[in-house]
């Protein structure tokens, strides 16, 4: 609790409240609390010494909470009340653990402070201790009795979780070597669907973290190594199925996630999503990227060291995604990135989209299959045209015709860069028709409505079929003409005449001036009932 006393009341007030006193001792009450420079004189007036404050404070809280040791002995000597907890469940000992000061916290216990009395969030004296790093007075309220293991009731976290997540080690190893349980987890969260009739997949945090998860989390790699020496499992997942290792290469701690591969973490677990510690590492080697400079790592390992170190362990290189990934559905600008990090997506085409030669390079070396495709068709070779946030600048044509290149010389066949339209996926799910006769945009159309001629002019010479149709008899002139449906909300683009002359230059020759109609696949269902008004 973080309090700060009023300054309004002048050494003049006080005086006249105190000359009033005998008369309205409330008052004189409320001033020894308002000006805490006062409570000695206070004393020596015969003031109640547990005057509380309408947020239920006292003096002591506030001797406490300005480190005052002498003022705090007067107070305790006076009869101050040191059990007294604020409205908000706080005790002077929880104020002398948030200072981290082992005299004040003797001081408290060998007063008769409670060390197990929490917080109204049941927070301990420990756990806020924890969080100083102060091992000394985390010694002394062990000694008073305070359970090493207790948890707050929000979170259900406990003081060694607190020490993890703060980057506290000497503490960890202090805590660890009196009992502390390693493995214990955070509250699990069953979020509840309120929504009876939605139909999507409800990707809410559950929470689950052990003390390891957070050191990974905060970078500690100290921490860390204490927890494991003291019996950590190291493979413990959170909630989300999430490794203490897939979590913190997620977020950038490669020396953490270094010292975890060292230590023998497996390298092939993944989450609820599918989420492997190379994929993690391939997806942060080329994060989405804002208009600001990112903050200069302080990590001397790279996502790139870690790339090498999983595939030198066995790292799966083909292993895929399982489940659409949250985090990136909501980054996802002309939803390419949604697409591409969905289901069925591999290391490869994650490199793949953000044109990461250098990932795409040591994965094709260990066996990357260069044209496993997601569930809609699309192959690496496709992903690797398709716009990104993957990188900042975004790709640029370049950028993808040498990511093809490389694809197209580790034998990916440019002919099967071809993904499943709704409606294509439709046709073959719903009414059985052969997917051969089906065709989803191929990488011409897709390099087309990206006005990428240079790319256009490459996937041609590799012999693409220049007049293949999509599922709705859609070539890729009729793509540059402007008759194809572009994004959710099935927009016309204009017209590029350029695009056509050179489609018809590279021997294109159908097109088809009638536009087919545009009627939905799938008509959402409202099935909440608006109350009568």
């Amino acid at each position: 609790m973080r309090m700060k006393p009023c300054r309004s009341l002048t050494l003049a007030a006080l005086t006249g409240a105190l000359q009033l006193a005998s008369a309205l001792p409330a008052m004189a009450d409320e001033a020894l609390a308002f000006v805490p420079d006062e409570e000695l004189r206070a004393l020596e007036s015969g003031i109640n010494v547990d005057a509380r404050l309408p947020d239920g404070s006292t003096a002591l809280h506030w001797a406490v909470y300005r480190g005052d040791v002498e003022k705090v002995k007067r107070l305790i000597e006076a009869g101050a009340d040191v059990t007294l907890a604020t409205n908000y469940g706080v005790a002077p000992l929880q104020l002398a653990a948030e200072r981290g000061d082992p005299e004040l916290v003797r001081l408290l216990l060998k007063a008769g402070a409670d060390p197990e009395s929490p917080n109204a969030e049941g927070q301990t004296a420990l756990m806020t201790v924890a969080r100083t790093g102060n091992v000394e007075a985390a010694a002394l309220l062990l000694k008073a009795g305070a359970n090493i293991n207790a948890r707050e009731s929000w979170g259900g976290q406990t003081a060694l979780m607190w020490a993890a997540a703060r980057g506290h080690p000497q503490m960890v190893r202090f805590l660890v070597s009196k009992g502390a349980d390693v493995d214990a987890r955070s509250t699990v969260r069953d979020w509840p669907r309120k929504v009876t009739s939605e139909p999507r997949e409800k990707n809410m945090d559950r929470g689950g973290f052990a003390a390891l998860h957070y050191a990974a989390r905060e970078g500690c790699v100290e921490c860390a190594r204490e927890l494991v020496k003291g019996g950590a499992d190291i493979d413990i997942e959170d909630g989300q199925g999430t490794t203490p290792l897939v979590l913190a290469i997620m977020n950038l701690r490669f020396d953490v996630a270094k010292y975890l591969i060292e230590a023998g973490a497996d390298v092939n677990l993944w989450d609820r999503f599918g989420v492997t510690p190379l994929y993690a590492a391939v997806d942060v080697n080329r994060i989405p990227q804002g208009g600001r400079p990112d903050v200069p790592p302080t990590d001397r390992t790279t996502a790139m060291d870690i790339i090498h170190m999983l595939l030198e362990r066995g790292a799966n290189v083909n292993a895929q995604i399982k489940l659409p990934l949250p985090a990136r559905h909501s980054l996802a600008g002309g939803r390419a990135d949604k697409r591409v990090t969905n289901i069925g997506a591999t290391p490869l085409m994650r490199a793949a989209l953000g044109a990461d030669l250098e990932a795409m390079k040591v994965l094709i070396e260990h066996g990357a299959l260069v044209d496993l495709p997601l569930a809609d068709g699309m192959t690496p070779m496709l992903a690797a045209i398709l716009p990104s946030q993957s990188r900042a600048p975004n790709k640029t044509e370049e950028d993808a015709l040498a990511a093809m290149r490389l694809l197209k010389e580790a034998g990916a066949d440019p002919h099967k860069a071809v993904t499943l339209s709704d409606k294509a996926l439709h046709l073959i799910h719903v009414h059985g028709m052969d997917e051969a006769r089906v065709r989803g945009s191929t990488a011409l159309m897709m390099a087309t409505v990206r006005g990428w001629t240079k790319v256009m002019k490459q996937l041609v010479e590799w012999g693409v079929d220049v007049n293949a149709k999509d599922a709705d008899g859609l070539t890729a002139l009729d793509y540059a003409m402007g008759r194809a449906r572009v994004g959710f909300l099935q927009q016309r683009p204009d017209p590029r005449h350029d695009l056509a002359s050179l489609l018809r230059e590279l021997g294109a020759t159908e097109e088809n001036p009638d536009i087919p109609p545009w009627e939905p696949l799938m008509v959402p269902k409202i099935t909440a009932r608006v109350p009568d008004m």
